[in-house]
């Protein structure tokens, strides 16, 4: 049975639903339709909250791999628990000396809130955050390991209702060498 709003949210500050609609807002695609209000967003975050709490706890999953194809831009995404999400994409050029561009990010309810472009190389081969946004809170590790040069994603990703709700996750997208 789904938990009334008002108690799965307690201990939110109400600012933090325009905070997270401005952010969205500022992520968002020429492509996408208009603007994110604050009040649609909170709508849409209980409506997920509540299917997902009432179908019960799924583990984190590869709603898109990589393909692996160097010199193009692959991009991926997680699902990681309830509303919350991580995506990126990835540009990667091989050799002994490889290098890759990407760019990741956290979406709640299917829209971008948080994200951040950076390389990879054979010298630095992994980066990490942790960020906390109101309702979501999580942290993000993205590598290229080994041999194979693999693309891995981990960490942990969290959002509010009545407590902390929290999922870990590793997977390996698709690999380069």
């Amino acid at each position: 049975m789904a938990t009334d709003p008002s108690a799965g949210l307690q201990g939110i500050d109400p600012g933090v639903w325009e905070q997270l609609a401005k952010a969205i807002n500022e992520h968002k695609q020429d492509s996408e339709p208009a603007t994110t209000t604050a009040e649609e967003l909170k709508q849409r975050y209980i409506a997920e909250v509540q299917r997902f709490e009432d179908q019960g706890v799924a583990p984190p999953e590869v709603a898109q791999r990589v393909s692996g194809e160097a010199d193009t831009w692959d991009p991926w995404e997680i699902t990681v628990i309830g509303p919350v999400s991580v995506y990126g994409g990835i540009e990667f050029s091989g050799g002994e000396n490889w290098v890759a561009r990407a760019e990741v990010g956290i979406k709640l309810s299917g829209k971008v809130i948080w994200s951040e472009g950076f390389n990879l190389n054979s010298r630095m081969n992994s980066v990490s955050w942790e960020k906390s946004l109101g309702v979501v809170r999580g942290e993000l590790t993205v590598g290229i390991y080994g041999d194979n040069k693999c693309l891995t994603v981990s960490g942990e990703g969290c959002y509010w209702w009545l407590k902390w709700r929290c999922a870990g996750f590793s997977k390996t997208l698709g690999c380069y060498g």
